[in-house]
C-alpha cells in the first residue's frame, strides 16, 4: 500500500508515490563478555504496517527496495 501525493516539492511529476517507513535498532547483549552483542532491528513500511525482522542491515534495503520497484 502507499499515499498518493500530487504536487511534489519538485514540480517535476503530477503524481508520484510516498512511502513511509520506520526502522528500529537495538543491541542484544551477549551474556559472556567475550563475545560482543548482536544489532538486530525491525523495519515497518507504514501504509501496510508490513514488517521484518533482522540482524543484517542489507535486510532492510531488500526489504524497502521491494516497495520502490514500478
Amino acid at each position: 500500500m502507499s499515499e498518493i501525493a500530487s504536487d511534489p516539492p519538485d514540480g517535476i511529476h503530477d503524481k508520484f508515490t510516498i512511502h513511509s517507513f520506520v526502522i528500529r535498532m537495538w543491541l542484544e547483549q551477549s551474556d559472556e563478555r567475550a563475545r560482543p552483542g548482536v544489532w538486530r532491528g525491525r523495519v515497518t513500511h507504514l501504509p501496510g504496517n508490513e514488517q521484518q525482522h533482522f540482524t543484517d542491515l542489507k535486510n532492510i534495503v531488500s526489504f524497502i527496495k521491494s516497495y520502490l520497484k514500478e
